[in-house]
């Protein structure tokens, strides 16, 4: 009998605790939501690019694209990476036993914003087509193997490919390309105008945030949208705040102005703020910067140049200033953490190694080096690392001579083939996007499918292999092309290695994004829906 009587003491009082903990728990959740739910993200140049999710390719845009638009398919929150897809405009797909036809079956009673009316198959065949031909479209290249995109009924969409495509589902999911676009409000609006404030037709979307306010060279303002289909977030307001000075964004983050943003890329100025109470989590995917050269250009048509570039200024100075926590060696044109990746030949470019450079500029008719001009962005995430390069190259005789430009003016100036060298940095979820991108000869900018080729590269046997590697089923033989093609451009070298980063994000410690964040192509956080503030 005493045993049963303190059995029951025990679970009076095991009561009487978890009543207390749910007691807390109401309370601090009271707490949580008596805060006022706004976020200001701190964005890493001093004003909007574009709206335009298939024209925007700046990192100061990203942000916005998975607020506002939807996907038909979608990666999870926080794994970029992943090809585990999860529904989103479809609720389900298939493909055909001939692999080259696939097929979506759209989510009903999804509203577009600003009272655009429902979203419907039309708006699918609208944005693909919009992405695979428009001028406007930053992703043309990536979408050349789209043959035709049909409306089967209002709710059905079928996309034939020219060639079977194994790693299909990136291409309609949340990564640039990917969002889709209301028919209604884009023909309405005409073209994007860049610069321009944008018009409310512009920014009309199926996502989570709804436009609200854009004030130029200070900040873009959205706002929940309480029709959205999904899980609401807890966020009611969010704000993209512009910064054209690091130390501005620096002081915001720090005073509590903004709840995050991209911190630098130097561990020193990382251990300072984390030792402000600032909370930093290292980002993936890997983002590979490297510096292409205009093969037009005299003498940078000469593989010797290009050789003793890679050698007067290594890859270890740029870790030794990153710091190897976020940073690390580049061993091929695509990022070791991609599927694919080899040791391809870039691995011998660690060490600078000035005595070499010169032998080859000497080979090369320049025994006492030369001099060149080039734009370069104000950006710090490319204008720390040219800093430390216009050092290494006077060390063997090279004059760098550099033109200062805001980002949206640099990527404009490359865009149009007017520097010799471009330092670029990406992030794709596969070795064949950044083939693709940077070194197929349909991606040579100018051409009619022009995308990231700013050094007029085209190799027959390089287009070849990663044509095989895009379209195969057969893993075997999809290897064998990624491993030759790596090998084939490092052989060219119509680029050098620069440094493999993971892009460290800084937030204050009441900035929740509840949710595991391993990998984003974002240059921010993601909204998801239980990030939230917390009182402070």
């Amino acid at each position: 009998m005493m045993k049963k009587k303190g059995s029951i003491k025990v679970f009076l009082g095991c009561v009487l605790i978890v009543s207390l903990l749910m007691y807390l728990c109401s309370f601090s959740a009271l707490c949580e939501e008596s805060v006022e739910q706004v976020v200001v993200l701190g964005l890493t140049t001093g004003d909007l690019g574009t709206v335009d999710p298939h024209g925007g390719i700046l990192v100061q845009d990203r942000f916005i694209f998975p607020n506002v638009f939807g996907t038909l398919v979608r990666h999870p929150i926080g794994e970029s990476n992943s090809l585990d897809f999860q529904p989103d405009l479809a609720t389900s797909w298939e493909i055909s036993d001939d692999k080259s036809t696939w097929t979506f079956h759209l989510r009903k009673g999804v509203k577009w914003h600003s009272g655009y009316g429902e979203f419907t198959s039309e708006d699918v065949v609208y944005s693909f087509n919009r992405v695979r031909n428009s001028n406007i479209s930053a992703f043309r290249g990536q979408y050349e193997n789209f043959k035709e995109i049909k409306a089967l009924d209002k709710y059905t969409v079928q996309i034939t490919t020219a060639k079977p495509e194994p790693f299909f589902l990136t291409k309609v999911a949340n990564y640039f390309g990917g969002f889709i676009v209301c028919k209604k409000s884009t023909e309405e609006a005409g073209a994007f105008d860049r610069g321009l404030a944008p018009s409310q037709k512009e920014v009309v979307g199926t996502g989570p945030f709804k436009f609200v306010e854009y004030n130029a060279k200070n900040q873009i303002i959205f706002v929940r949208n309480d029709e959205y289909w999904g899980e609401k977030p807890i966020i009611e307001k969010l704000v993209g705040k512009y910064f054209a000075s690091d130390g501005a964004r620096e002081m915001a983050l720090l005073n509590g102005e903004i709840a995050a943003t991209v911190g630098q890329h130097d561990y020193k100025w990382l251990e300072h703020v984390m030792s402000e109470g600032i909370i930093l989590e290292c980002v993936g995917p890997i983002d590979l910067k490297a510096l292409y050269f205009n093969l037009k250009m005299k003498p940078f048509n000469d593989k010797r140049i290009r050789e003793a570039f890679a050698y007067a200024i290594g890859q270890e100075p740029i870790l030794q200033m990153q710091g190897k926590e976020i940073s690390g060696y580049c061993n091929s044109p695509i990022p070791t953490d991609v599927y694919g990746n080899i040791d391809a030949g870039w691995e011998k470019y660690i060490h600078p190694d000035p005595e070499k450079a010169k032998k080859l500029l000497t080979e090369a008719g320049y025994p006492d080096g030369f001099t060149f001009k080039l734009f370069m962005s104000t950006g710090w995430w490319y204008l720390d690392k040219m800093i430390v390069y216009q050092d290494l190259l006077k060390k063997v005789g090279i004059n760098l001579d550099m033109t200062l430009v805001d980002h949206t003016a640099y990527k404009s100036k490359i865009a149009q083939g007017l520097n010799p060298i471009v330092i670029w940095g990406s992030r794709y979820p596969l070795a064949t996007s950044w083939l693709i991108d940077m070194y197929h000869s349909e991606s040579i900018i100018g051409s009619p499918k022009a995308s990231n080729n700013y050094m007029y590269y085209s190799n027959p046997e390089v287009d070849k292999l990663i044509e095989i590697a895009e379209t195969t089923f057969n893993e075997e033989a999809r290897l064998e092309a990624l491993a030759k093609v790596q090998k084939i451009i490092v052989e060219d070298l119509p680029a050098i290695p620069c440094i493999e980063t993971f892009t460290p994000y800084v937030r204050n410690p009441w900035f929740v994004p509840g949710y595991t964040i391993k990998n984003n192509f974002l240059w921010s956080y993601e909204i998801g829906p239980k990030t939230k503030v917390l009182e402070h």
